[in-house]
Order: structure tokens, then sequence, then C-alpha cells
């Protein structure tokens, strides 16, 4: 508003400037003549004292512009010779009012409240499960994420997991998880630093693929899902990037953090690892990474690895050893009139021997046995992209094969696989419309075929 009122208050100067000094340059009239003045002499002393008020007002305005960090100096014009004092010209140049304009808004943004830079965004979910030997039912979800930049270089992220969940008694609750809390430190363009509660750089899947809007499928491959044998979440620290070489990139995940939680006293999950129960067990801490490389923008093919000491105190010293692969290609085939995508990723999870329940206090023991599960997806999608048919556009054909397995003489131990295919309807590029039916295999108990439906939606 101030700048506003100085240009309005120097276009006036310049005006009453020019008018006056116009008619101090006209030649007397003729003899005879009726001469009539532009402007009365109360006229011109009112239009003088209020060219005092506002030369006032703009001298204050530069003594308050003078106080801050970068001061503008705006030299007076040099007064003509022999002409009144009104026909001065402080009239600032355009560098000036763009200097002064980057001032006052500084002074604007140091004194908001800091949430001017905060984006909310997610995703959602409505789904619709018929499974046999289970009740069919509709569950619905939000995962808000709040995303906070108050610096150029610091970005911190928080995002919350809230559904609904029914337990074995068939009685419902509302869950509420927080699954990220970090902050983030860009060091340079090839380094980011952060710490917190953070998705696991483990695979691509959880990192990039199980958003409802971004996941092809209803459902969770079986590696990845409620059985999963691959990290989610962890907390700790990281460091990641990106190098450029030549035409390709080389992109970087290392971290350290609380390790998984070895089940020692459950006879019908002993050997395996909770994943989300964030508090270490011992003072050792997990370490992995990953390394990407991208040969062409299309195609990214990934490698991870970590390791931990996994047994709580007490019990015998146990490491677990997790290995992984991906790989993510997607290609336009204009003689087939749409869009490809290949997606793949297989996880290796290696537990030591040990014995479980040794001294049989827990009725299920002693058991002796090593816990080595493996599992991963192959999955494969067409989008006719090319179709001059809107509704054909928007469909997406997809078919996934996924595998569990976990020895036999284990807990738990079992042999799992299915098929599912799948149509989908992209409704926006943010909400789809999902529909698919499982074909189950299982080598122990009874299969399990679905049928799933679901709405997802990015937020």
């Amino acid at each position: 508003m101030r700048t506003t009122f100085r240009m309005f208050a120097t276009f006036s100067v310049v005006l009453v400037t020019i008018t006056v000094s116009a008619r101090a340059d006209d030649p007397a009239p003729p003899p005879g003549a009726t001469t009539q003045p532009y402007v009365t002499w109360q006229e011109y002393q009112r239009v003088l004292q209020e060219q005092r008020e506002m030369r006032q007002e703009l001298d204050a305005l530069k003594k308050q512009i003078a106080t801050q960090p970068a001061p503008v100096a705006v030299a007076p014009a040099p007064e003509a010779p022999n002409k009144p004092a009104v026909a001065e010209s402080t009239a600032p140049t355009n560098e000036e009012l763009e200097q002064e304009i980057k001032i006052l808004k500084d002074m604007t943004d140091r004194d908001r409240l800091g949430l001017e830079k905060v984006v909310i965004s997610g995703d959602a979910d409505v789904s619709f499960t018929s499974q046999k030997g289970a009740n069919s039912a509709f569950s619905a979800g939000v995962a808000p994420l709040i995303l906070w930049k108050p610096t150029d270089q610091f970005l911190f992220e928080a995002a919350f997991d809230i559904g609904i969940e029914t337990d074995d008694t068939n009685t419902s609750s509302t869950s509420f998880d927080l699954t990220i809390a970090e902050g983030s430190f860009i060091v340079n363009d090839y380094l980011i630093v952060g710490g917190g509660l953070f998705t696991t750089p483990f695979g691509t899947y959880h990192n990039h693929f199980d958003p409802p809007w971004i996941n092809k499928f209803p459902d969770d491959p079986l590696a990845f899902g409620d059985s999963a044998i691959a990290p989610e979440h962890a907390v700790g620290a990281f460091a990641r990037g990106a190098i450029p070489i030549s035409t390709t990139k080389v992109t970087y995940d290392v971290y350290v953090s609380n390790g998984p939680n070895l089940i020692t006293t459950d006879p019908d999950a002993a050997g395996q690892l909770n994943f989300d129960e964030f508090s270490d067990l011992n003072n050792n801490k997990a370490v992995g990474g990953r390394i990407g490389f991208l040969p062409v923008p299309n195609m990214e093919m990934g490698y991870s690895v970590m390791g931990a000491q996994v047994n709580p105190n007490h019990f015998e010293t146990t490491y677990a050893l997790f290995n992984a692969v991906d790989l993510n290609y997607r290609q336009v085939v204009d003689p087939l009139y749409g869009t490809f995508d290949f997606r793949t990723e297989w996880t290796w999870s290696n537990v030591d021997r040990a014995t479980y329940d040794s001294d049989s206090s827990l009725g299920f023991g002693p058991a002796t046995f090593r816990n080595n599960r493996n599992g991963g997806y192959v999955q494969l999608l067409y989008r006719p992209t090319k179709s001059d048919v809107e509704f054909v556009r928007n469909l997406e054909f997809g078919v996934r094969y996924d595998r569990l397995a976990s020895p036999l003489g284990a807990p738990g131990g079992d042999r799992e696989s299915r098929v599912t295919l799948g149509i989908d309807y992209w409704l926006t590029p943010s909400l789809v419309f999902k529909t698919a039916y499982e074909i189950d295999d299982k080598k122990v108990g009874e299969n399990q075929n679905a049928f799933l439906m679901q709405l997802g939606i990015g937020l």
C-alpha cells in the first residue's frame, strides 16, 4: 500500500511541476487580450501546501526503508536554475522501485507465522473384498501427508494411516498410525541427509508404488503385505542422492536405524520378524542401503541390502540379512497403440538358526530352525493410450504373479502363490477404480480365491 501511495504522490508532483512550469514559460498575452490565469493564487498556494505534505510523507517512508538491512538511497533531483521550487522532481527509477518492493516483501515474509509453505497431500481408498473362507466386507482408509518447507534447504514430512480395523471377535475400531515423521536437509544437488521415522529405502514398492492411486492392483503383493518379509518403515538417519553419469544416472540410499524384532515367544510366529515395533531390542543397529541405475530415463534397476542383529536381550545372538533386486520399465509401443508397464521385485530374508522355547516353558519347544524366506512379484500392465476412443484410453489391463515361501518346518511356514487379473479405469490421473480377481494356491491350508474392488484416490 505504501508503494502505491508513493507512486501516486510522485505522479502528482510531476503533474503539478509540468503544469506550473508550462505556465511560467508561456509568452505574455498581447495587449488588450483578456487574461485568465489557469490557477488562482490561493489554488497555487494550496497545491504547494499539498506538495509539502506529500514530500514529508515520502521523506518519512525513505527513513523507514533506510532502517532496513538493504537500504536504498534515492538521490534528490538537482534544482533547475531559475525555476520555482515546485519544479523539483524526485521520481524513482524502475530499479529503485523494484528494490523497495523486494525490501517490503522480505519484511512481510519475516513477520509471517511460518505456515505459508505447508502442503497437505496424501491418499485415500474405499475397498471391497470377497474372499473364499471369509466374510465379504467393505473397508476405507485415508493417509494424509503433510509437507513443510520453511527454507529452501530444509523439508519436514509427516504422514498418518487412518483406517478401520476388525479383530477376531468382529469388533471394529479406528486405527491411527504415524508412518512418517522425518526432516531432510539438502546439502547440494547430489546429497540429502535426514532422520526420523522414514520409509525404508529397501526395494521400490513401499517407496514408490504402494499408495492406492499408484498401485495398479487393489491389494499388496504377498511379500509386502500382512506377512511382509521386507522392512517398510524405520527410525534412524539416512543419506540419499543421485549422480548423473553421461546420459545415465545412479541413485543411492544409505541408512542406519533401529533393527526389526525377532519374535521368540509366539508359538505361531516364532522365528519371524516384527517390522512394526520401532524400538530396538539390543544395542546393535540395522545398516542398509540401495543403489539404483537408470541406463535410460524410462528404466531403473536396483539392488538393496540390510543387515541387523534382531534378537532380544537374554536370547542367543541372532542376525538377519536381507537382499532385494528390482526392475521397472515403461515403454510406449506405437504398433500396439498403447503403453506397457513392467515391474518386478524379489526379496530374500535370511535369519540365523536359533532355538526357541529352549526350556519348553511356552509349550512349543524346544524348536531349532533357520527361518529363511523369499518372495516377490512380477507384473505387466497395458494401457491403450493411443486409442482414438476416450473410454478405451482410460482403461488399463494387468496381470500379476506374486509368491511367498517360508520353511515348512517353522511356525507359519507355507508356500503360497497367486495370479491376479485386473482391470482399472482411470477417472482422472489421481483417481482410479480397480477390479481384480485373485487365484490363490497354498501348500498349507485352503486356497483363498478372492474378488476385489477399490477406489484409489490421490489427494
